[in-house]
């Protein structure tokens, strides 16, 4: 595969599983939700096993692998229940060299609301994600992947609370995370400083980047070594996301495969090898069509016939 390792999200559509089975809080008794575990873990271990075979290295759990698990209505302790699962599945991942991670969406987990209410969720899911990634054995690299959240009442306050609830986290809550810049509310140049600040890894995201660009502007080379400088002094081989445009869908909805110009760009922008997280809505589909298009050598241009009349 090369010196870059590519990676998908959650689902294995060659498999039809995503290990993401929920339900609704008012659905939630303790036999459903044990039964919903159960046959998340079955599949998460298929999806592992799947990638040992194909030699993917770099995959992201979907949140839903124990369903609501920081709402209040889970009071199970299936940390306790599931431990041997969780052994087992975290072997396939350590002996393959699988690099596993987290990414809460916004609604679960973000950085800048001012409402202790939603703070205190964003703890518990943060506490939740990293029990996952610990229970699974996986080292410093595995990463819960945050955004800052939004912007209210005003950029400055938003970002003053930000820094605020990583100071206040505790460390079980945040040694694992890793905070993103986004297509909407935070560019690269806001959230970079934020990362570096509290010594956590900063992500790097091209497409976000063309989106919500930064002033000034910060090239895609520029975004990658601002990156490397977040990740290396931890002792952690980078990683990025990688994505492409969708052909007539709102700036910054995913493409269902990447375009290669996008990967090959991404390609030479770097100086170190490093991860890519593939955002397609094809996942594993379109990390295979990368991989046989990336691979695929250059045609040979034909040499121009000279007339000699």
């Amino acid at each position: 595969m090369g010196k870059h390792r590519l990676g998908y999200v959650a689902q294995c559509l060659s498999l039809k599983i995503g290990a993401s089975h929920t339900c609704r809080v008012a659905n939630a008794t303790p036999a459903r939700l044990l039964d919903l575990i159960a046959q998340n873990l079955a599949e998460l271990e298929q999806i592992l096993l799947f990638n040992e075979k194909h030699g993917i290295q770099v995959f992201r759990i979907g949140s839903s692998l124990v369903p609501l698990a920081s709402h209040p209505v889970n009071e199970l302790h299936w940390w306790k229940h599931f431990a041997r699962d969780f052994d087992e599945i975290g072997a396939i991942a350590r002996r393959s060299g699988q690099r596993l991670s987290m990414h809460p969406s916004p609604a679960g987990a973000s950085l800048a609301s001012a409402r202790p209410e939603v703070r205190l969720a964003a703890e518990k899911e943060l506490l939740y994600s990293t029990r996952v990634l610990d229970m699974l054995g996986q080292g410093p690299e595995a990463r819960v992947v945050l955004h800052v959240g939004g912007a209210a009442p005003d950029r400055a306050t938003a970002m003053d609370a930000a820094h605020r609830m990583l100071d206040a986290l505790p460390d079980d809550a945040r040694r694992r995370i890793a905070v993103e810049h986004d297509d909407r509310t935070w560019s690269a140049r806001e959230v970079f400083p934020l990362a570096r600040a509290h010594g956590l890894p900063f992500l790097a995201d091209p497409l976000h980047n063309a989106v919500l660009p930064s002033d000034p502007v910060v090239p895609i080379d520029e975004l990658f070594r601002m990156a490397n400088t977040t990740w290396l002094p931890l002792g952690l081989r980078p990683k990025h996301h990688l994505a492409s445009q969708k052909k007539d869908g709102p700036p910054g909805a995913h493409a269902d495969y990447i375009d290669p110009k996008d990967y090959r760009e991404a390609v030479a922008a770097l100086e170190l090898p490093s991860d890519f997280m593939i955002e397609a809505k094809q996942k594993d589909l379109a990390l295979f069509r990368l991989q046989r298009t990336r691979l695929e050598p250059a045609k040979p241009k034909r040499a121009a016939v000279v007339s000699r009349a």
